[in-house]
C-alpha cells in the first residue's frame, strides 16, 4: 500500500513538472511565433523600419533583460496658419528603465480616411523638422536626423539613458492636409503616434486657429478609445485655443482629434488659388509674346534677305546659273533626298547617262536601266560625281534592280550644301543656322516641363504648371521662326525671286502656251520642275504637244508626256528606296490633390485623420 502511494506521489509529481514546464513554454513560443505582434483595433502593427515599435524587442525579451519604457507624456501644441499649414510641436517625455540609446518617431503622410466632404491641395508634406531640449534650446544636431521616405518623415534621436527620464521637443510643419468643404475648413489629426508598443501616461492636445477666427461657429470633436476602462478625456476651448487632456492611451491606440472652422479662416495653399491661376496665365502669355518679338526682332536685324531688287514677277525658265539640287537649298535651306532623283535628269539631259525604259507596252509595271554616255567629270560638281558612282559602281550599263542611290545619300546632302556655301547664297550656313534656333526651341519646349516634374516631387505646384501654356507655344514659334532666319545674300535673293517666279509661272500657265515651245525647253526645266514639285503640272502643259521622246530617254511606246512623269515618279521611288527613313522626304513630288465626396462634417474615426505614425526606442 505503501509503495502504491509512492508511485502515485511521483506521478503526481512528474505531472506537475510537465504542467509547470508547459506554463513557461507557452509564452516562449507566443514570444518566438508572434515576436512583438498585438492587434489592436482590428489592427495588426508593423515590426521594425517604418512605423515600427518597441523598446528593444518584444514583453518577454523586455522581461529578460530588465528593459522597457514607456511615455510620461505626448503631448501636442498645433498652430494652424491661415496659409492653410500648420506646426506642430510635440513633448515627449519618456520613461527608461534599462539601457537605451535611441528614439524614433516615424510621422506619416498617408490620406484621411472616412472623409465625406471637400478635398485637399498638394501632397501631405512634413517640412522644418526640429528638436530641441525640454527648456526649448537646440538639441545636439550631431544627435538626430531626420530621412524622408515614400510614407512619411523618419526622425531618429540618439542619446544614452539608463534608469531615467528623459524628454525632447520635436518641431514640424505640415501642408496638404486642411480639408477645404464647401462650408468649413478642417483639421483632421491623429495627434499622438499609433504603432508603439508602450502606453502613454498623459496627453495633452492643444490647437491654437488663426488670430480673427470666428470661436462661435468653430466645431471640434475627438475619436478615442472610451471603451478602454483605464482611459479618460477631457476637452474645452479657452479664446482661439480648443485643448484635449488624454489620461493613459493604450499602446496601439491613436487620439484622433478633428475641428472644422468657418469658411475663409484658412486660404489655399498659394499655387492653389485663383489669383496664382491668373498670374501664371499672364506670365506665360508674356513669355509667349516676349520671345514672339524676340524672334521678330532677330528675323529684321538678321534674317532677312538681303535686298537685290524688285521681285522679277514671273519667270519662264528657271535660273540657269544653278543645278536643281542646288535652287532647292536655295528655296528649302536644307538638302532633300528627293532632289537626288532630280539630279539624275539633269545629268541625263546633259549627256551623261540614258534612260531605258523596259517592259511591255501599255504595262503599268515598269522597270528601268541606266547608261553611262560620258565617263568626264570636268563639268560635273563633287554631289554630281556621287551620283554617277552610286548609278554605274557595278559597270556601264546597270539595271533598276543594282542601282541604290540612298546608299550614298549622306554625301549627296553634305556635298549640295558644300556648293551652297561655295556660292554664298547664303551669309552662313543655313542648316547649322537652323539647327541653332531648333535646339534653343526644343530647349524652350522640353526643359520647363522636365524642371517642374523634378521640382514637384518636392514642391506643390498646382497652377505653376500653366506656365508651360506659355514656354511650349513660344519654343514653336521660335521653331517655326527659325526656318526663316537663313539670310541669303544678295545673289541669294537675285536667283530666288528668279526661282519663284519660275514656280509662279507652271502654277498659272495655260495648256495653250507650250506649243511654241520645244522639246529643249520640256527637258531642261524637267529637273527644276521636279525640285518644285510640279513635274506633274510641267508634263501636263505639253501633253499632245511632244510626238518623241528625249535622246537621254528610251521608252517602250509612243512618247506621251504624263505616262513620261509618271515612269520618272516609280523610277525614283525605285532608285532612293535603300534611303533611311530619317534622311528625308521621299513623296508628293515635291496637380491637384485628391476630393471627397458630399457629406458633412464628422463622421471620422479614431486613427482616420491625417499623421499618426510611430514611436520605438532601443
Amino acid at each position: 500500500m505503501q509503495k502504491r502511494r509512492s508511485r502515485r506521489s511521483a506521478v503526481f509529481f512528474f505531472l506537475a513538472c510537465l504542467a509547470v514546464l508547459a506554463m513557461l513554454a507557452i509564452p516562449m513560443a507566443a514570444a518566438a511565433a508572434f515576436p512583438e505582434s498585438s492587434t489592436m483595433h482590428g489592427r495588426k502593427p508593423a515590426r521594425g523600419g517604418y512605423g515600427s515599435v518597441g523598446a528593444g524587442g518584444g514583453v518577454w525579451e523586455q522581461e529578460s533583460h530588465f528593459k522597457s519604457w514607456e511615455f510620461e507624456r505626448f503631448d501636442s501644441d498645433i498652430q494652424v496658419h491661415g496659409d492653410g499649414s500648420f506646426t506642430v510641436r510635440e513633448t515627449q517625455v519618456v520613461n527608461f528603465t534599462g539601457s537605451f540609446s535611441f528614439l524614433t518617431r516615424d510621422i506619416t503622410t498617408q490620406t484621411a480616411r472616412g472623409v465625406t466632404e471637400g478635398r485637399t491641395y498638394g501632397k501631405v508634406r512634413v517640412k522644418d523638422v526640429e528638436v530641441f531640449n525640454l527648456d526649448g534650446t537646440p538639441y545636439d544636431s550631431g544627435l538626430w536626423k531626420a530621412e524622408s521616405y515614400g510614407g512619411g518623415e523618419l526622425i531618429r534621436i540618439e542619446f544614452q539613458a539608463r534608469d531615467e527620464q528623459r524628454g525632447w521637443i520635436i518641431s514640424y510643419r505640415v501642408t496638404g492636409a486642411m480639408i477645404y468643404a464647401q462650408d468649413y475648413d478642417r483639421l483632421y489629426w491623429n495627434a499622438v503616434s499609433y504603432d508603439r508598443a508602450v502606453p502613454i501616461k498623459s496627453s495633452r492636445i492643444t490647437v491654437r486657429l488663426p488670430e480673427g477666427t470666428v470661436m462661435s461657429e468653430v466645431e471640434y470633436t475627438d475619436y478615442y478609445a472610451p471603451y478602454l476602462v483605464e482611459s479618460s478625456e477631457d476637452s474645452g476651448r479657452a479664446g482661439e485655443v480648443i485643448w484635449w487632456e488624454a489620461r493613459y492611451v493604450p499602446p496601439y491606440s491613436d487620439f484622433t482629434i478633428d475641428v472644422a472652422m468657418p469658411k475663409g479662416t484658412i486660404q489655399k495653399p498659394w499655387p492653389y488659388r485663383s489669383s496664382t491661376m491668373w498670374l501664371m496665365l499672364g506670365l506665360a502669355l508674356a513669355v509667349f509674346l516676349a520671345i514672339v518679338a524676340l524672334m521678330l526682332g532677330m528675323w529684321g536685324w538678321k534674317g532677312r534677305d538681303a535686298y537685290a531688287g524688285p521681285p522679277p514677277g514671273v519667270s519662264y525658265e528657271a535660273p540657269r546659273e544653278l543645278r536643281p539640287a542646288l535652287m532647292a537649298m536655295l528655296l528649302n535651306q536644307h538638302p532633300r533626298a528627293e532632289d537626288m532623283t532630280a539630279t539624275v535628269i539633269d545629268l541625263a539631259v546633259r549627256g551623261k547617262l540614258k534612260i531605258h525604259e523596259k517592259g511591255n507596252e501599255g504595262s503599268k509595271v515598269k522597270e528601268f536601266s541606266f547608261e553611262r554616255k560620258d565617263d568626264s567629270k570636268k563639268d560635273l560638281l563633287p554631289y554630281e560625281v556621287t551620283v554617277m558612282k552610286g548609278l554605274f559602281k557595278k559597270g556601264d550599263v546597270v539595271e533598276e534592280d543594282d542601282v541604290r542611290l540612298g546608299d550614298r545619300l549622306t554625301t549627296f546632302l553634305g556635298g549640295v550644301g558644300d556648293e551652297v556655301r561655295k556660292k554664298k547664297l547664303f551669309y552662313d550656313d543655313p542648316e547649322k543656322t537652323i539647327g541653332r534656333y531648333f535646339r534653343w526651341a526644343m530647349a524652350l519646349i522640353l526643359l520647363p516641363p522636365v524642371i517642374l516634374f523634378i521640382l514637384h516631387f518636392w514642391l506643390d505646384l498646382g497652377y505653376v504648371w500653366l506656365l508651360l501654356a506659355g514656354t511650349v507655344p513660344a519654343g514653336i514659334a521660335m521653331w517655326a521662326i527659325g526656318h526663316a532666319m537663313p539670310q541669303r545674300t544678295p545673289l541669294g535673293s537675285r536667283l530666288y525671286w528668279q526661282a519663284m517666279g519660275f514656280r509662279e509661272y507652271l502654277k498659272t500657265a495655260e495648256a495653250g502656251e507650250a506649243e511654241s515651245m520645244t522639246l529643249q525647253n520640256f527637258q531642261e526645266n524637267l529637273p527644276y520642275a521636279m525640285v518644285l514639285g510640279m513635274a506633274d503640272r510641267w508634263a501636263e502643259m505639253f501633253a499632245g504637244i511632244l510626238a518623241t521622246s528625249p535622246e537621254w530617254y528610251a521608252g517602250t511606246g509612243a512618247f506621251d508626256t504624263m505616262v513620261f512623269a509618271s515612269s520618272l515618279r516609280n523610277m525614283s521611288y525605285e532608285i532612293l528606296r535603300s534611303t533611311p527613313s530619317s534622311s528625308g522626304s521621299l513623296g508628293g513630288g515635291g496637380g491637384f490633390s485628391g476630393g471627397f465626396s458630399s457629406g458633412g462634417f464628422g463622421g471620422g474615426s479614431s486613427g482616420g485623420g491625417f499623421g499618426g505614425g510611430g514611436s520605438s526606442a532601443g
